[in-house]
């Protein structure tokens, strides 16, 4: 996938609470993430700033309500500088983040409840209106520690700001005693208190959530690219200015690796393929298919067109699909149902097949044939056992066994087949050659399915592989390759070869070069190869003749343990 054209979300970069170890809040922070811990601490550090220098600064200048400093004025000035020296302390710690957070959160909390209680009784108690400064530093300490300690600290507000009320009245004449009031302000920070308890958890439950879906996207996100990535079709997505936002790599191979700079544009990147898009476009209630011709170094394509959008279309989803690749799958169902057709046919012909065999055979042992007649019996029964060798061919085809591939020497083997193939078509040793390096080589295949093939090879050599007015010569020659360690091993002849034509079918089913053959010879030898994990091939000699390598499977593919592997079933 060519990550440069699209949002690429990995899920190694989201944060899952659920795993252990991946806590997304240090055990060093009460609530919230460290950084919004830090941010959060400055932020109240500047708000005490600034409400302890307007406090000084209107008692210095002497401007402020009447009741600031009423009881204590010099004592008011003395908090009110306190108060600002440490709110300078504090947004200093906070930036530096020394000490811990937690320590900075108590400190800060302990410090508004003391100094906002002084400036109160100094400015003659809770009527002042100064012990309301304390519910937004209850607030704050909701918002950072919820839970017991800002219960515990409005509590220890409340009751700071009642011992101060109390003595007031009882130590200085004048001074109203203002329960009533100090009770209420103490309810409302329980209040404040609870309040900010239940936001801090609905937000920690909303952002808990929010993580957990972000997590369920990303992942979605990454299994979505791995699909299309994955995908043998091409897959691109673009807006309707032209803009590439996807392109997996099987688009890009199935547009030839275009060499412009520009990938993002799909007009500079396929000109022939925006302006199918483009004509798409203008009749969008037409057919969604087309096909794109071959153009230089791209095959033929079949493409097709996917509006996106539910409101409104937003861009277009382009399937790419090698019209020669789907040619071949269609060749192979038909393959795979004329396989069965014909099975099921050569099964049901069999039976009359051979009472016609027999019935030829019978007729040949009379007496009174006459010569004409008993050649035509014999027309019948060659004709019958070659008509029963197709029938077996395609019933071995059809009912093919899983290999048991083990471990072959392969000269010893081949040694043993040479001589049962010489005895069994009269020929002279000079006529079969074999050569084997290095001489104890060893290859993995099923024994019975590599003598079916080499058998099959052979006689195709035999019967077409030799010159007018000379016997036939068969050279055998093997050994394992440097490159690629594979093992191969040639069968050659020194016949005339296979024209070009003939050439680029000869493994295909009924496909043949002579009348005698039936067509399935060479198609059957390639799928049993295949199916041990190797490959036939027909390579055309210079000098004149055909050469079929069997390929046999890499040495780290065929493990000890494969007896009876099968690498792939048809």
């Amino acid at each position: 996938m060519r990550y440069g054209y699209r949002t690429n979300t990995r899920v190694s970069q989201a944060v899952n609470p659920s795993i252990p170890g991946q806590s997304r809040i240090p055990d060093d922070v009460p609530g919230g993430s460290a950084n919004d811990v830090w941010r959060v601490l400055r932020l109240f550090s500047l708000y005490r700033f600034f409400v302890a220098g307007t406090l000084t600064a209107l008692e210095i200048f002497g401007t402020g309500p009447f009741a600031l400093g009423s009881s204590h004025p010099r004592l008011f000035l003395l908090f009110a500088l306190i108060y600002l020296l440490l709110s300078l302390g504090f947004g200093t710690a906070a930036r530096l983040r020394r000490p811990s957070a937690p320590l900075q959160i108590y400190l800060q909390a302990a410090a508004d409840i003391s100094l906002i209680t002084l400036l109160t009784y100094t400015s003659g108690g809770v009527t002042s209106g100064l012990g309301m400064l304390a519910i937004p530093a209850i607030a704050g300490l909701g918002l950072l520690a919820p839970g017991r300690p800002a219960l515990f600290f409005a509590a220890l507000a409340s009751i700071a700001l009642l011992l101060a009320q109390i003595h007031g009245y009882w130590f200085e004449p004048g001074r109203d005693s203002a329960l009533t009031q100090t009770g209420l302000l103490g309810a409302g920070l329980f209040a404040t208190a609870l309040l900010a308890l239940i936001l801090t958890r609905r937000v920690r439950e909303s952002e808990d959530l929010a993580q957990r879906r972000s997590v369920d996207l990303a992942n979605m996100a990454e299994l979505n690219a791995h699909i299309i990535d994955r995908m043998h079709s091409g897959i691109i997505v673009v807006n309707d200015d032209r803009h590439i936002h996807l392109i997996n790599e099987s688009a890009w191979l199935l547009l030839g690796n275009p060499a412009t700079p520009d990938h993002s544009d799909l007009s500079r990147l396929a000109p022939h393929l925006y302006g199918a898009l483009q004509e798409w476009l203008r009749q969008p209630a037409g057919s969604s298919h087309r096909t794109l011709p071959a153009n230089g170094n791209t095959a033929e394509l079949r493409i097709r067109f996917t509006r996106l959008g539910v409101d409104k279309p937003i861009g277009t989803v382009i399937l790419l699909e090698d019209t020669a690749e789907l040619r071949r799958q269609m060749q192979s169902i038909k393959l795979a149902s004329l396989g069965r057709l014909t099975a099921s046919i050569a099964h049901e012909i069999r039976n009359p097949l051979g009472a016609i065999s027999h019935a030829a055979q019978l007729l040949g042992e009379s007496e009174d044939l006459s010569r004409a007649d008993r050649r035509l019996v014999s027309i019948i029964e060659d004709q019958s056992q070659r008509m029963n060798h197709i029938i077996q061919n395609v019933l071995d085809l059809s009912r093919r066994q899983a290999p048991r591939i083990k471990a072959l020497e392969i000269k010893p083997w081949l040694e043993q087949f040479t001589e049962e193939f010489r005895r069994h078509h009269g020929l002279e040793p000079s006529q079969m050659e074999l050569s084997i390096n290095p001489a104890n080589t060893r290859v993995w295949f099923d024994a019975e399915q590599l003598h079916q093939v080499t058998w099959n090879l052979c006689t195709n050599a035999l019967r077409y592989g030799k010159q007018a007015g000379r016997p036939a010569r068969i050279l055998i020659r093997g050994g394992t390759r440097d490159v690629g360690r594979h093992a191969i091993l040639d069968i050659m002849d020194e016949g005339r070869g296979v024209s070009p034509t003939i050439a680029r079918q000869l493994f295909e089913p009924f496909v043949s070069t002579g009348q005698e053959g039936t067509g399935l010879g060479l198609y059957i030898s390639r799928e049993l190869c295949e199916n041990n994990g190797g490959s036939l091939d027909y390579i055309p000699l210079p000098t004149g003749g055909s050469c079929f390598r069997i390929k046999f499977p890499p040495p780290e593919t065929s493990a000890p343990g494969m007896e009876g592997h099968h690498p792939r079933q048809t």
